[in-house]
């Protein structure tokens, strides 16, 4: 599982936090205009990711060539109740789109089977999009939504996915409301090695304390709109109040 970490081994550095960071402009209506103000400020800071909606994602592959920034590829969003036949068409556009690019798949999970106790229909949901994700050289995270999940199925739902082969597990699409600090500490302690945690929500969820205590749980990455804010937070006067 991924351990937790002292704060004095933080690297709570702008750049440093930075790369933790997915940036995103995921809302339905979004512009061209927003897509590129999101770019530009994914590549202000150096996040690791910017993720958008797939209608969007090979014009910002072909906006972040070069910087090394990961283009997102949001599968099966935000609902992921659909065929296992169409995520996987999903995931294969992605590595026609994206093959070769730096990029990652965000797939969300489906949730009514797993809630139905169909397991075996949840982990082939996930591997059969995992394997066609490594296959165009991408790492796949499987969305879990635990908000919408008790303890036991967060368990439940952390061991599958990893069976499934998924890089990482990520709590949420933000659409449903964000995690718990409770709920990202089960997902840390459930999660075996070398699967990766991933945390995101509601915007306004994510403040610069709560994303320093996740950091401190282990998690690896956080999705986050205020990614800008919570790196100059912490990087400021958090920092030397840390030290």
């Amino acid at each position: 599982m991924p351990a937790p970490i002292h704060v004095k081994d933080l690297d709570l550095s702008k750049e440093g936090l930075a790369q933790a960071m997915d940036f995103s402009v995921l809302n339905s209506d979004a512009s061209q205009d927003d897509i590129d103000h999101g770019i530009e400020i994914a590549k202000q800071y150096g996040f690791k990711g910017f993720h958008t909606n797939t209608f969007w994602a090979p014009y910002v592959s072909e906006q972040l060539a070069g910087t090394g920034i990961e283009t997102g590829w949001v599968l099966a969003f935000p609902f992921g109740a659909v065929s296992t036949a169409m995520k996987v068409a999903e995931a294969k556009e992605g590595v026609t789109a994206l093959s070769g690019k730096p990029w990652v798949v965000d797939m969300v999970a489906n949730h009514g089977a797993l809630k139905s106790g169909d397991y075996d229909l949840y982990k082939k949901d996930i591997a059969e999009v995992v394997k066609v994700a490594h296959d165009g050289g991408a790492e796949c995270k499987a969305i879990l939504e635990v908000q919408l999940l008790t303890d036991d199925q967060i368990k439940t739902a952390v061991e599958l996915a990893s069976e499934a082969g998924a890089d990482w597990v990520k709590s949420s699409t933000g659409r449903h409301g964000g995690p718990q600090f409770s709920q990202v500490k089960i997902m840390c302690e459930t999660a075996p090695e070398p699967v990766k945690v991933k945390v995101a929500g509601t915007g306004s969820f994510w403040t610069p304390m709560v994303a320093l205590g996740c950091l401190l749980l282990g998690v690896a990455r956080i999705g986050t709109r205020n990614a800008p804010w919570i790196c100059d937070e912490l990087s400021g006067e958090i920092a030397h109040l840390l030290k």
